[in-house]
């Protein structure tokens, strides 16, 4: 069986670097904002978020779990260390407060559409 994430408003769990949050300034006719989290509108946030889902997940990817941008894979490679793996990968999350999205997970499936192929235990 498969288990399916999804990082809910991925790209704006993001925290911005503090020299850079001058940078993104807007002004209104009341005051001057700045973004406290990465605006979609930036330039490779895809490729920032690749690299901070792979960061926080690099002690599991390829071993029982797989991660593309938002979207998380969890492997079972055996029956009975499926509970481990999901807590793994849990504890993880919490760690870093990442939130998902409720309506975009699904566990213990045999198959799932994945980006655009449809996975199976077989593969795709």
């Amino acid at each position: 069986m498969l288990s399916f994430l999804d990082a809910s408003f991925g790209y704006h769990q993001i925290p911005m670097f503090p020299h850079d949050k001058e940078k993104m300034t807007f002004i209104t006719h009341k005051e001057l904002y700045f973004y406290k989290i990465m605006s979609l509108g930036l330039m490779n946030i895809g490729a920032t978020y690749q690299q901070l889902m792979t960061h926080i997940f690099k002690p599991l990817i390829g071993r029982t779990l797989e991660v593309y941008i938002d979207d998380i894979v969890i492997k079972r490679i055996t029956r009975s260390k499926k509970l481990l793996h999901l807590e793994e990968a849990f504890s993880l999350m919490c760690r870093y407060d990442m939130k998902l999205n409720p309506i975009k997970y699904a566990f213990r499936v045999s198959e799932w559409k994945f980006l655009v192929f449809m996975v199976t235990q077989r593969g795709y």
